[in-house]
């Protein structure tokens, strides 16, 4: 994939985030075929490390330039010549345009998923529209990301999350993905799988602490829902890591999902859950007009 990135031609940013110096931005490739692909790049700015500071401060080529000062407050532009501004890239091409969708900007709101609307709305929309899982299966049965794998068991691998830098502690992020294809989401968690997510919890965490130095106290494990792909995984960061999709609307700590399963064992089958959703969504758009339905037929 020699000078790959010359033959990208950018087309529209699609998100730009400036809090979490996160920029997704829509692209074509064109096939050897000639015909136009779509693709996706994702750039994040590295987290600062202290060394690299130094490098930067002590640098007598580094420029400068003054923006204000006043009194005990100064401010500066500095071009960074050094890694402090290294950026991570992530490609997707050929992307689809669920790749598009997921990473344009969105409004979005909150919504209520009852166990009747996940029957009759959301399992139909999943086995429509779903990303491709392939990339998953091809992880599990060693065809791809083999030397990406930190850790495998008979039952789950764990890898490091596509856009962590390997070198941050605070932004850590790593995936566990479970073996079993049968698993989709939380909402198809039972007690019988309460071993599992305690071998899992136990077996990562160990692994975490050991090898990155990290307490495990401040490592917090959780399931997306909806997640971002219908196969079961789990994402393993710290405390301190904010854009890791950690919010009450969208994470469900491990540790909670085997309390609720051991309390109620068909607690996942049955109860409501609340979660944000793009308006422009599909998905919004089947609970609107369901609603509506309902509304013409009261």
């Amino acid at each position: 994939m020699e000078d790959w990135n010359k033959k990208v031609k950018l087309v529209r940013i699609l998100n730009d985030d400036q809090e979490s110096k996160y920029a997704a931005i829509e692209g074509e490739v064109e096939g050897t075929d000639g015909e136009k692909q779509s693709a996706v790049l994702v750039f994040e700015k590295t987290p600062f490390h202290f060394d690299e500071v130094v490098k930067l401060m002590q640098d007598d080529q580094q420029k400068f330039k003054v923006d204000f000062i006043n009194d005990i407050y100064h401010k500066y532009t500095v071009e960074a010549r050094s890694a402090c501004n290294d950026i991570k890239l992530a490609f997707i091409h050929p992307a689809t345009p669920l790749h598009i969708k997921k990473y344009s900007k969105k409004q979005i709101c909150l919504i209520n998923e009852t166990s009747e609307r996940y029957q009759t709305i959301v399992r139909p929309y999943i086995e429509q529209n779903q990303l491709n899982s392939q990339w998953v299966y091809n992880i599990i049965d060693g065809k791809s990301e083999r030397e990406r794998i930190l850790l495998e068991t008979d039952q789950f691998l764990l890898l490091p999350d596509l856009m962590w830098d390997g070198k941050s502690m605070d932004s850590l992020h790593l995936l566990v993905l479970v073996k079993s294809r049968s698993i989709h989401s939380i909402r198809d968690l039972k007690p019988e799988h309460i071993p599992l997510l305690e071998s899992l919890l136990e077996t990562t965490l160990d692994f975490i602490s050991t090898k990155y130095g990290i307490a495990k106290n401040v490592i917090r494990a959780f399931f997306h829902y909806p997640p971002t792909f219908y196969h079961l995984h789990v994402h393993f960061t710290t405390i301190h890591n904010r854009i890791c999709g950690c919010e009450v609307e969208r994470a469900h700590l491990v540790t909670d999902v085997m309390d609720h399963l051991a309390l109620k064992p068909d607690y996942y089958q049955t109860k409501t859950l609340y979660y944000k959703i793009p308006v422009n969504d599909k998905l919004y758009q089947l609970f609107e007009e369901s609603e509506q339905t309902k509304n013409k037929e009261a």
